[in-house]
């Protein structure tokens, strides 16, 4: 029985970590990096702004991000990059090199959690301020990430269907 008991953990154990290897994730870069990767391979660049110290990025983080739609979406059409508000890591946009918390403040990030994107040249295709349900954060992800905003009202694309 104890034997049965070691084998039956074992399977569960391997099935487990196999799952999750296969799990996407999403892998933040350095805002450079994701310029640079993003106008090589026609993708636009996410940029989180967040504070440490706030509930609804932490929520946005924990309850949004984690979802396997917002991974896939994010995945597809974007380059994520995280900007502390309070952080005095340095980021080079366009060859200025500048901590996060000034680049944020270059944003004109005014609120929190925002969601600023990019394109590859650098140049700010919009912005999206607060705590977003995951179906409709998704819904802007692929509205963004698709250019369907360049034809299409928010409010058109999620009405398509």
């Amino acid at each position: 029985m104890k034997i049965f008991r070691i084998i039956s953990l074992s399977i569960a154990i391997l099935f487990g970590v196999t799952s999750l290897s296969f799990a996407q994730s999403l892998n933040p870069t350095e805002l450079d990096s994701a310029l640079e990767s993003a106008k090589k391979n026609d993708k636009k660049v996410l940029i989180d702004v967040y504070a440490e110290w706030c509930p609804y990025c932490e929520k946005m983080h924990t309850e949004v991000y984690t979802q396997s739609d917002i991974i896939e979406a994010v995945n597809d059409h974007f380059y994520l990059v995280k900007i502390n508000i309070e952080s005095q890591n340095e980021v080079n946009y366009l060859g200025n090199r500048m901590a996060e918390s000034e680049f944020a403040k270059m944003l004109n990030s005014s609120s929190l959690p925002t969601t600023f994107f990019m394109n590859g040249d650098g140049d700010l295709l919009g912005m999206q301020p607060g705590l977003l349900p995951a179906d409709v954060f998704e819904d802007l992800l692929n509205f963004v990430g698709s250019d369907a905003f360049e034809s299409l009202s928010f409010e058109e694309y999620r009405n398509r269907d």
